[in-house]
Protein backbone atom coordinates (compact mmCIF):
# COMPACT_ATOMS: atom_id res chain seq x y z
CA UNK A 1 0.00 0.00 0.00
CA UNK A 2 1.18 3.44 -0.81
CA UNK A 3 -0.36 6.52 0.06
CA UNK A 4 -0.44 9.90 -0.01
CA UNK A 5 1.12 11.63 2.74
CA UNK A 6 -1.93 12.65 4.79
CA UNK A 7 -2.57 8.86 5.06
CA UNK A 8 0.60 8.59 7.16
CA UNK A 9 -0.45 10.89 9.98
CA UNK A 10 -3.08 11.14 12.48
CA UNK A 11 -3.80 14.87 11.73
CA UNK A 12 -7.00 15.71 9.95
CA UNK A 13 -5.65 19.04 9.51
CA UNK A 14 -2.88 17.87 7.40
CA UNK A 15 -5.46 15.35 5.45
CA UNK A 16 -5.57 15.72 1.62
CA UNK A 17 -9.06 14.87 2.07
CA UNK A 18 -9.88 17.87 4.23
CA UNK A 19 -12.59 20.42 2.95
CA UNK A 20 -13.68 18.24 0.28
CA UNK A 21 -17.13 18.71 -0.11
CA UNK A 22 -18.21 16.00 -2.83
CA UNK A 23 -16.16 13.64 -5.26
CA UNK A 24 -16.75 11.82 -8.97
CA UNK A 25 -16.35 8.15 -8.93
CA UNK A 26 -15.09 6.96 -12.14
CA UNK A 27 -13.03 4.41 -14.43
CA UNK A 28 -9.44 5.31 -15.02
CA UNK A 29 -8.69 2.01 -16.42
CA UNK A 30 -10.03 -1.98 -16.49
CA UNK A 31 -7.49 -4.61 -18.09
CA UNK A 32 -8.61 -6.46 -21.16
CA UNK A 33 -8.53 -9.57 -18.58
CA UNK A 34 -10.19 -8.15 -16.48
CA UNK A 35 -13.36 -7.58 -18.61
CA UNK A 36 -12.54 -10.88 -19.52
CA UNK A 37 -12.71 -12.11 -15.58
CA UNK A 38 -16.46 -10.87 -15.77
CA UNK A 39 -15.83 -7.13 -14.37
CA UNK A 40 -17.45 -4.41 -15.65
CA UNK A 41 -16.87 -0.87 -14.90
CA UNK A 42 -20.44 0.07 -13.81
CA UNK A 43 -19.64 -2.67 -10.93
CA UNK A 44 -16.36 -0.89 -9.97
CA UNK A 45 -17.86 2.62 -9.91
CA UNK A 46 -21.10 0.88 -7.75
CA UNK A 47 -18.64 -0.48 -5.29
CA UNK A 48 -17.07 2.28 -4.54
CA UNK A 49 -19.94 5.02 -5.11
CA UNK A 50 -21.52 2.21 -2.13
CA UNK A 51 -19.07 2.63 0.17
CA UNK A 52 -18.67 6.16 0.22
CA UNK A 53 -22.20 7.15 -0.04
CA UNK A 54 -22.36 4.99 3.38
CA UNK A 55 -20.40 6.77 5.05
CA UNK A 56 -21.56 10.29 4.03
CA UNK A 57 -19.18 11.47 0.84
CA UNK A 58 -21.20 13.14 -1.19
CA UNK A 59 -20.85 11.50 -5.11
CA UNK A 60 -22.04 13.38 -7.84
CA UNK A 61 -23.60 11.53 -10.56
CA UNK A 62 -21.92 10.76 -13.93
CA UNK A 63 -24.74 13.45 -15.53
CA UNK A 64 -23.37 16.29 -13.41
CA UNK A 65 -19.73 15.62 -13.03
CA UNK A 66 -19.44 15.38 -16.85
CA UNK A 67 -20.76 18.87 -16.20
CA UNK A 68 -18.32 20.19 -13.84
CA UNK A 69 -14.55 18.65 -15.27
CA UNK A 70 -12.78 20.37 -12.19
CA UNK A 71 -14.86 18.37 -9.49
CA UNK A 72 -12.40 15.99 -7.68
CA UNK A 73 -12.77 12.34 -8.63
CA UNK A 74 -11.60 9.13 -7.38
CA UNK A 75 -10.35 7.37 -10.11
CA UNK A 76 -10.33 3.02 -10.17
CA UNK A 77 -7.82 1.44 -12.19
CA UNK A 78 -7.30 -2.51 -12.14
CA UNK A 79 -5.09 -4.34 -14.07
CA UNK A 80 -6.18 -8.21 -14.25
CA UNK A 81 -3.83 -10.82 -15.61
CA UNK A 82 -4.85 -14.05 -16.57
CA UNK A 83 -2.14 -16.45 -15.12
CA UNK A 84 -3.55 -20.03 -14.90
CA UNK A 85 -6.42 -21.36 -16.55
CA UNK A 86 -9.22 -19.87 -13.81
CA UNK A 87 -6.70 -17.98 -11.79
CA UNK A 88 -6.06 -14.16 -12.48
CA UNK A 89 -3.13 -11.72 -10.55
CA UNK A 90 -4.70 -8.10 -9.97
CA UNK A 91 -3.60 -4.70 -9.13
CA UNK A 92 -5.98 -2.50 -7.71
CA UNK A 93 -5.50 1.60 -7.49
CA UNK A 94 -7.86 3.91 -6.16
CA UNK A 95 -6.77 7.59 -6.82
CA UNK A 96 -8.48 10.99 -5.88
CA UNK A 97 -7.47 13.30 -9.16
CA UNK A 98 -7.86 16.96 -8.97
CA UNK A 99 -6.79 20.42 -10.75
CA UNK A 100 -4.21 22.09 -8.86
CA UNK A 101 -1.92 25.32 -9.90
CA UNK A 102 1.30 24.67 -10.33
CA UNK A 103 3.84 26.97 -8.24
CA UNK A 104 6.01 27.59 -10.80
CA UNK A 105 4.34 30.62 -13.25
CA UNK A 106 3.47 29.29 -16.77
CA UNK A 107 2.05 31.13 -19.37
CA UNK A 108 -0.24 28.39 -20.65
CA UNK A 109 -1.48 26.13 -18.26
CA UNK A 110 -3.57 27.19 -15.12
CA UNK A 111 -4.36 23.75 -13.92
CA UNK A 112 -2.92 20.80 -13.93
CA UNK A 113 -4.95 17.37 -12.85
CA UNK A 114 -2.51 15.75 -10.11
CA UNK A 115 -3.09 12.85 -7.95
CA UNK A 116 -3.50 13.69 -4.14
CA UNK A 117 -4.46 10.54 -2.26
CA UNK A 118 -3.99 7.06 -3.34
CA UNK A 119 -3.81 3.61 -2.30
CA UNK A 120 -3.96 0.25 -4.30
CA UNK A 121 -3.61 -3.38 -3.25
CA UNK A 122 -3.21 -6.37 -5.09
CA UNK A 123 -3.33 -9.91 -5.29
CA UNK A 124 -4.12 -13.64 -7.07
CA UNK A 125 -7.79 -14.84 -6.96
CA UNK A 126 -10.13 -17.38 -9.43
CA UNK A 127 -13.15 -14.96 -8.25
CA UNK A 128 -14.72 -11.47 -9.26
CA UNK A 129 -15.74 -11.28 -5.59
CA UNK A 130 -12.69 -11.00 -4.58
CA UNK A 131 -11.58 -8.19 -6.75
CA UNK A 132 -14.65 -6.43 -5.52
CA UNK A 133 -13.51 -6.71 -1.84
CA UNK A 134 -10.62 -5.56 -2.05
CA UNK A 135 -11.56 -2.58 -4.24
CA UNK A 136 -14.07 -2.28 -1.41
CA UNK A 137 -11.47 -2.19 1.03
CA UNK A 138 -9.38 0.45 -0.72
CA UNK A 139 -12.84 2.92 -0.74
CA UNK A 140 -13.07 2.28 2.86
CA UNK A 141 -9.95 3.17 3.57
CA UNK A 142 -10.61 6.53 1.68
CA UNK A 143 -13.75 6.67 3.28
CA UNK A 144 -12.20 6.99 6.96
CA UNK A 145 -9.54 9.55 5.99
CA UNK A 146 -12.12 11.39 4.32
CA UNK A 147 -14.31 11.41 7.73
CA UNK A 148 -11.52 12.05 9.87
CA UNK A 149 -10.13 15.10 7.76
CA UNK A 150 -13.82 16.52 8.50
CA UNK A 151 -13.58 16.29 12.01
CA UNK A 152 -16.23 13.09 11.72
CA UNK A 153 -15.81 10.01 13.79
CA UNK A 154 -14.96 6.52 11.42
CA UNK A 155 -18.10 5.27 9.98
Amino acid sequence: NCSAIGATTKSASLSALQNLPSVGVKVRGLSADGAKFGLTETELITTVRGVLEQAGVRVLPPPVLERAPETPTVEISANLSQITKTGYFFILDLQLWEPAKPVRKLQTLVTIPVASWAQQTGGYTAKPETVQAALAKLAESFAAEWSEAQGRAKP
